[in-house]
């Protein structure tokens, strides 16, 4: 069997196998929202809001160290190896590798977080709900406090 035999065999068992996956390549950038069904790898950029089908139950999304998304990313299973600026939420899992850049809040239900990860957010368990995303509470106005009692206290 020839070589050229052999990648055709593998090219055809992978498509009768219902293995489909959409690949994004380092050289390409896209502008606008992403929506998945199956398996997506981002090798290259994405600026927009990135998330699973509305009916679908399970499809990967998979960051890869040269991948980059700018925007929120919504899926059932997440990997990430690469950079995210925004709010990542899975339904499912969430793994974030140790080369990993995440600039926004992670919504889990299962994390695993490998050490020389870089989270700059928080970390919210969903405890198998919907995800919610944070309210913010710095609305109120913030009280006045009189320097010189407060200081005569702590003398």
């Amino acid at each position: 069997m020839s070589l050229l035999d052999k990648i055709t065999a593998t090219a055809n068992s992978s498509v009768l196998s219902g293995a489909t996956s959409t690949i994004i390549g380092e050289n390409c950038v896209i502008e606008g929202d992403v929506t998945f069904e199956k398996t997506i790898e981002v090798h290259g950029k994405i600026v927009g809001t990135v998330k699973i089908a509305e009916n679908c139950t399970s499809a990967s999304l998979i960051i890869k160290k040269s991948g980059i998304v700018e925007g929120d990313v919504y899926g059932s299973d997440v990997v990430i190896e690469g950079e995210v600026v925004g709010n990542v939420s899975g339904k499912k899992k969430i793994s974030i590798q140790n080369s990993a850049y995440v600039s926004g809040n992670v919504y889990y239900d299962i994390l695993d977080m490998q050490g020389g990860a870089t989270v700059n957010g928080n970390l919210i368990r969903n405890k198998g709900k919907e995800p919610q995303k944070l309210e913010n509470k710095s609305s109120a106005p913030l009280e006045s406090v009189d320097n010189d009692e407060t200081n005569k206290k702590l003398l």
